[in-house]
């Protein structure tokens, strides 16, 4: 099974990478394509258009990063509807013969902003939401995949200024009783190291802008 996963593409402005990127796996078989947030700038979905254009023939599955308003999520789901939407949800996938499970969320930050906290998103509204994700990845699956904006290891963050690190992501990974076979995730677009096995769980950055293309995983 071949996946093939992208994130923060902030469309517009990344809107030029991500279609330089595409062209280059076009007629590669892709049998799964994962997104993992901030797809478009401050929530302007009708910048998405043109991105679903050309995943609609896939089967996609998605996630929201906080660059996609949860004001304006409702229009993701009525206007892009090929496309399977996660908001702390699981969706159960046959593909090939098997089962795929993927764990979707737009993820926990460590460290809330100060926006965040005036706003209610506040450490315990992330501590819940931990706690479900943790609950989730307990479900079973051929093959298991986290999927979350907000980084699930800080090990794939490297590069960032180690101070914002909080403010990037928690350590998911690190912590579960229940693992996923893979996790992505977007969101640090600074990070030099993309790619790290974390207790046996093959950890991926996606980010558009750390990666340069779109990223592709192998795993059957």
């Amino acid at each position: 099974m071949l996946i093939a996963s992208t994130s923060d593409i902030h469309s517009p402005k990344y809107l030029t990478q991500f279609f330089m990127a595409y062209n280059n796996i076009r007629n590669v078989k892709i049998d799964l394509f994962l997104l993992a947030g901030d797809l478009v700038n401050e929530g302007e979905y009708n910048h998405f258009y043109p991105i679903y254009d050309v995943l609609k023939k896939y089967t996609t599955v998605a996630v929201f990063g906080n660059e996609d308003f949860a004001e304006k999520r409702e229009y993701y789901r009525k206007y892009f509807d090929k496309i399977i939407w996660l908001e702390d949800e699981v969706a159960k996938l046959d593909i090939n013969g098997k089962k795929v499970t993927i764990v979707g969320s737009e993820g926990v930050l460590e460290e809330p902003t100060k926006w965040q906290k005036l706003n209610g998103f506040d450490e315990e509204f992330y501590r819940k939401r931990k706690e479900k994700i943790l609950r989730m990845l307990c479900e079973d699956g051929d093959l298991k995949i986290l999927l979350t904006h907000y980084a699930s290891s800080f090990s794939t963050v490297v590069g960032e200024r180690k101070s914002a690190y909080p403010q990037l992501g928690d350590r998911i990974i690190e912590e579960a009783e229940c693992l996923p076979h893979i996790a992505i995730h977007g969101h640090a677009h600074y990070a030099k190291i993309t790619f790290s096995v974390v207790r046996n769980v093959r950890v991926y950055n996606v980010a558009l802008p750390a990666n340069k293309k779109i990223v592709l995983i192998q795993t059957f």
